[in-house]
């Protein structure tokens, strides 16, 4: 019984110096990831609130984050059903909401978007979070490559009948795309559905939750 107890202590003993380097990594990693998470998250708000600011060309002077909300849509307007809306205001009154990621259909897959809303309906921009376009052509609808989002700004359903709501080769009012006609046509077919739900559904992009 002797001889099994030492060889046990033995085995233990060996063992020790493995278990108290597992201890001393687990808990560097704890004190790591405390120490570091708030400036994750500091970072990914800031760098979220630089995209905000690219289509939310106006003034505002409330916190996008702690004024921000989830709101269930319908699949076209993003095909999870939900979306993040960052809401604008200035002297507690709204003036304009962005909305990520809107969500539509592409020539080579998704193509996520950033969309930007002013109280009354009418666009301040657009900005492509994310795409899979084929390089040359589809691609060129993300601002990086060239400024054929701009053409949106400033627009709306009031100042523009659905059936424009298309390229000139469609007989709309859009230019399109060189080379990508399907990613011309689903941008503006998404844009015009995300304005129009939002004038259908105003007081729930603003309302508390």
């Amino acid at each position: 019984m002797n001889s099994e107890t030492n060889l046990f202590k033995q085995k233990l003993i060996k063992l020790l110096p493995l278990l108290l380097i597992s201890i001393v990594c687990v808990t560097a990693l704890f004190v790591v990831n405390e120490l570091t998470k708030d400036k994750i998250k500091l970072n990914k708000q800031i760098a979220a609130l630089a995209i905000i600011n690219e289509v939310l060309s106006l003034e505002y002077d409330n916190d996008l984050f702690t004024d921000k909300i989830k709101l269930d849509v319908p699949d076209k307007i993003n095909n999870t059903g939900s979306i993040s809306v960052y809401r604008a205001r200035l002297n507690n009154q709204p003036v304009a909401v962005s909305l990520m990621p809107v969500i539509t259909k592409g020539y080579n897959g998704n193509i996520s978007l950033i969309v930007g809303i002013r109280y009354d309906g009418t666009l301040t921009g657009i900005r492509v979070l994310q795409h899979n376009e084929t390089e040359g052509f589809g691609d060129q609808v993300h601002q990086d490559k060239t400024d054929w989002l701009q053409i949106f700004k400033n627009t709306s359903i009031y100042a523009l009948p659905e059936k424009k709501w298309a390229i000139k080769k469609d007989d709309g009012e859009f230019d399109q795309l060189s080379g990508a006609t399907i990613t011309s046509r689903s941008i503006i077919n998404i844009v015009y559905k995300t304005l129009e739900y939002y004038l259908e559904n105003k007081d729930k992009f603003y309302e508390n939750q």
